[in-house]
């Protein structure tokens, strides 16, 4: 009788312990998975190949560029600047994303955008970014996502993003937002 509860006990025992080491085991993905750094608008942000600093954000009714594009409709734009941190070599801003709760929405390559910018190392480039959003999303909170390639074409790879927290609700609605030229940041 004492071997049968002791066989119990060490199996008992033994399942605990393998509960408590998947619990433990990170994701398949984890390997994979980009560090991120947060980031606050005017406040400078880096990971190990990019360098960025928001300098404003914008809720609006309308778009312009100053090549004479422009859309209606509720944008998101992002006024930055970003240069590479050690290597020009895939050095192109090519991931802009939003999150919304579950909705991602990428950055628009309409008009004259920062959108897959070529940085250059130690030097930053300014521009905007514009994300065309649905109306209803306008006073939730949206999650902004940078980074630099390092893996196949658009994927950041074991490398670092840069996320920014952004409370749509708490911007003030404007008409008509000018995108910033690309070109050499002023600083």
């Amino acid at each position: 009788m004492r071997r049968h509860v002791l066989v119990w006990l060490l199996t008992a025992a033994l399942l605990a312990c393998a509960w408590l080491v998947s619990k433990a085991t990170l994701p398949d993905d984890a390997t994979i998975a980009p560090f991120v750094s947060a980031a606050q608008i005017g406040e400078q942000s880096s990971v190990r190949n990019l360098v960025v600093t928001v300098t404003d954000v914008h809720l609006s009714t309308g778009v312009k560029d100053a090549e004479g594009w422009s859309a209606e409709g509720t944008w998101l734009i992002v006024d930055l600047e970003a240069a590479t941190a050690g290597t020009q070599d895939l050095g192109t801003l090519s991931l802009a994303q939003l999150t919304i709760g579950e909705r991602t929405f990428s950055a628009t390559d309409r008009g004259t955008t920062f959108n897959r910018q070529r940085l250059v190392t130690g030097v930053p480039r300014a521009g905007s970014l514009a994300f065309e959003l649905p109306a209803t999303v306008a006073d939730d909170r949206a999650t902004l996502r940078l980074g630099v390639p390092s893996g196949a074409i658009g994927e950041v790879l074991s490398d670092g993003v840069i996320d920014l927290p952004i409370d749509l609700g708490a911007l003030s609605g404007e008409t008509g937002v000018l995108l910033q030229e690309n070109g050499w940041a002023r600083r």
